[in-house]
């Protein structure tokens, strides 16, 4: 079970994001069509809130993360593991408690809505994470990635039903995601039941494990913390400035520009268990064959811009104003998905938190510079958005040379090559129209791999070689 029991947990999550994409793609495209600019800003408000749920386990569960990736299911503490997941439910209880209070000072009845929803979201988000962070770690991906599909897989049923019998509103959206979320909590308990249907008489307050999980995580927590902040300052920027609407049209663009993410997603959560039982001297020596294919892959998802740049003005003619940064933000995926595989898994794998959270921090707080001096000075919408791919350059190429120094080897070359193709498709992209745009990008491309064409090749087979053998 080497290889293809690799290939296997491969096709799982890849099917699992292929889901999670397209449920995405089709509430990306249909939502906003029916149910109204202002109402589609207020959703997307609520979804841009609950991505910082995690941030309320106060590093806990990530800590639980980190010291058991690359276990056996069967080595796991069940009676520890019970005790940690009851007393982290009474925390998040008691947390969405004081979320609930809080909401009912707001004056603003669509924001009360919002934040007692999100009372709500972020003790099924945490509990669920905590499930599939466990799976996650023991190498269990199927049930992972169900338990990651199910939840979506519902949340898009009755949103549809939803707007096929004429409702145009945001709120029974919202209660359709908190069922979907729901029902992958009780999918997750139902996996891992052996830890959390134990006798209430084995629960024991394990103060000491809370504690070395949350002293330990709280550097993970933070900067995971601030590396969501990196682009939710700037959304934040545009909500506070420019208002909801303007926000429900800019979280469009960048929604479609994330898109590629989801299966950068799907391979990283693969491979950090499988590297977590690599020697540290084998982990250092893939980096490189893995970064080749990687940039490959997301230089040619870079061409799903311009189907997508012709069709969706046609679709979506209220948002055009907002769909024309999509060519400055679409290399969101690029230095996203960069940062999430490469610099995020290895330097999660070589317990290098502290790095992590220092490099985040640094670019939240360019970001925060950049985001004041435009909401107060310049007021551009424009400038702010390209600040974005700045900003996201910054933090891939601050954690790049941190890791690759780590590993005593250069990059610079491939940064400089990399960040010329960027440009190359941004200005393509807002300067020309179809199809000299793909036209030229398509040369860029081209000749980007025709210099890789060797290391490419090189790479497959290393890690044919390499990764199998690792596979659990």
């Amino acid at each position: 079970m080497k290889i293809r029991q690799l290939l296997s947990n491969f096709s799982y999550t890849i099917f699992s994001n292929f889901v999670t994409l397209g449920v995405s793609t089709i509430l990306i495209l249909i939502v906003p069509k029916l149910i109204g600019i202002k109402a589609y800003g207020y959703w997307q408000l609520y979804m841009f809130y609950t991505s910082y749920a995690g941030v309320l386990a106060f590093g806990w569960i990530d800590d639980i993360y980190l010291r058991f990736g690359g276990w056996q299911y069967d080595e796991l503490d069940k009676t520890l593991f019970h005790s940690q997941f009851l007393m982290i439910l009474m925390s998040q209880l008691v947390i969405s408690f004081f979320v609930f209070i809080y909401s009912l000072f707001n004056s603003d009845a669509n924001m009360k809505f919002i934040f007692q929803m999100f009372a709500i979201c972020l003790v099924l988000y945490n509990m669920r994470v905590f499930i599939l962070y466990v799976l996650q770690d023991t190498n269990r991906i199927r049930e992972y990635a169900l338990i990651n599909s199910i939840g979506r897989v519902i949340y898009f049923i009755l949103a549809i039903v939803i707007l096929l019998v004429g409702v145009r509103k945001y709120k029974p959206l919202i209660i359709a995601d908190l069922i979907g979320r729901t029902t992958a909590l009780f999918f997750g308990i139902y996996a891992i039941r052996d830890i959390v249907f134990l006798k209430l008489s084995t629960f024991y307050w394990s103060f000491y494990e809370a504690w070395l999980n949350i002293s330990v995580g709280i550097k993970l927590l933070v900067a995971n913390f601030a590396g969501l902040l990196i682009i939710g300052v700037v959304r934040y920027g545009i909500q506070m400035f420019w208002g909801v609407s303007v926000f429900g049209k800019v979280s469009l663009t960048l929604n479609i520009s994330n898109l590629l993410m989801t299966f950068i997603s799907a391979i990283s959560l693969v491979l950090y268990p499988v590297l977590r039982r690599m020697s540290r001297q084998k982990a250092k020596n893939i980096y490189l064959d893995i970064r080749e294919i990687l940039m490959i892959v997301l230089f040619f998802g870079m061409f799903l811009y311009y189907p997508i740049d012709y069709l969706l003005p046609i679709w979506l003619p209220k948002y055009q104003d907002s769909l024309v940064y999509m060519a400055l933000l679409f290399p969101m995926c690029i230095y996203q998905g960069k940062f999430e595989l490469l610099v995020n898994t290895f330097l999660k794998t070589f317990r290098y938190e502290k790095a992590l959270l220092n490099i985040n921090l640094i670019s939240l707080l360019i970001s925060v510079v950049v985001t004041a001096f435009n909401v107060f000075f310049i007021h551009n919408l424009t400038v702010l958005m390209f600040s974005i791919i700045l900003i996201l350059w910054v933090q891939s190429s601050l954690g790049e040379f941190y890791l690759t120094k780590q590993l005593n080897i250069s990059i610079l070359g491939d940064i400089f090559l990399e960040t010329v193709i960027v440009i190359s498709f941004m200005l393509s992209g807002w300067l020309l129209t179809f199809p000299q745009n793909i036209a030229g990008y398509g040369f860029t491309f081209c000749f980007y791999v025709w210099i890789k064409r060797r290391k490419i090749g090189k790479g497959i087979n290393y890690l044919k070689l390499n990764i199998g053998k690792q596979a659990q």
